[in-house]
């Protein structure tokens, strides 16, 4: 499940990031799964302010003081162009819901890391 979910994300990112132009702002959400798979939670789009490894770190530092251990997290490199992060955000969504998973929604703020 991860992996095509990951190989799913990859996809509609890599596609888009060949053919954007740089921009000024940069637009990406996250998704990460339980360990047992059936739970996912996606995060809105938002404004990428730091690199993916360290938002994947805080997404499972979030769920897990919300009682969620070991939880896979990903987020797709960010995309000049928020429509289409908005786009592969959904169709992420759309694709877990085939799938029979639990969504749960984030708010990206809420994951932010405590300054």
């Amino acid at each position: 499940m991860r992996r095509s979910l990951v190989f799913v994300l990859a996809a509609l990112f890599v596609a888009r990031a060949l053919g954007a132009a740089a921009a000024d702002q940069q637009w990406t959400f996250c998704v990460a799964s339980a360990p047992a798979g059936d739970d996912v939670w996606i995060t809105d789009v938002f404004a990428a302010g730091r690199d993916r490894l360290k938002l994947e770190a805080d997404l499972k530092i979030y769920l897990k003081t919300r009682g969620v251990v070991g939880a896979d997290a990903q987020c797709p490199l960010p995309n000049g162009d928020k429509t289409a992060a908005v786009n592969a955000q959904f169709a992420a969504a759309d694709f877990n819901r085939k799938l029979g998973h639990t969504l749960h929604e984030v708010a990206a703020p809420e994951f932010a890391p405590r300054r």
